[in-house]
């Protein structure tokens, strides 16, 4: 399985009860509930585990994404926890943010700056978009912002 596959394949769990899970390419009404506004402003799933898809050891990831969680407070953003989650189980789930109402253009700064290939975008039509960080991380055929 190729790293685009396996991130199109990934689901993106924000821990709500019940779980809301996003799927690249698919709508998830659900979401609109937790998106400021009533979903105008969407929203960003991302992480700041494993950079460059390197398994770091748990206290590693901990670390990092105790970081990511304070740099998204610091910008004044809420927060909600989540995970990345591997349907085949060969990837550890992955720790993660569901960011409502960041940007864009300020999600992919701090998936940079955390190593990330990758984040998850969803917008008003709740349709989860993968969203590459960098031309060094993008499969052929692919875009970046």
């Amino acid at each position: 399985m190729t790293l685009t596959e396996a991130y199109r394949a990934a689901l993106y769990c924000i821990d709500t009860d019940p779980p809301v899970v996003l799927r690249i390419g698919r709508p998830q009404p659900a979401l609109r509930s937790l998106m400021p506004s009533g979903g105008e402003a969407g929203g960003l799933f991302l992480t700041a585990c494993n950079p460059r898809s390197r398994r770091l050891r748990p206290a590693a990831n901990a670390r990092r994404l105790r970081a990511l969680r304070r740099a998204v407070e610091g910008l004044g953003y809420a927060w909600r926890p989540g995970r990345g989650l591997d349907p085949l189980g060969l990837w550890p789930d992955e720790p993660s943010l569901w960011v409502p109402g960041l940007p864009l253009d300020t999600g992919l700064r701090l998936a940079r700056r955390f190593g990330q290939n990758a984040l998850v975008q969803c917008g008003p039509d709740t349709v989860a978009r993968l969203v590459w960080t960098s031309r060094t991380t993008l499969p052929p055929g692919a875009r970046i912002c």
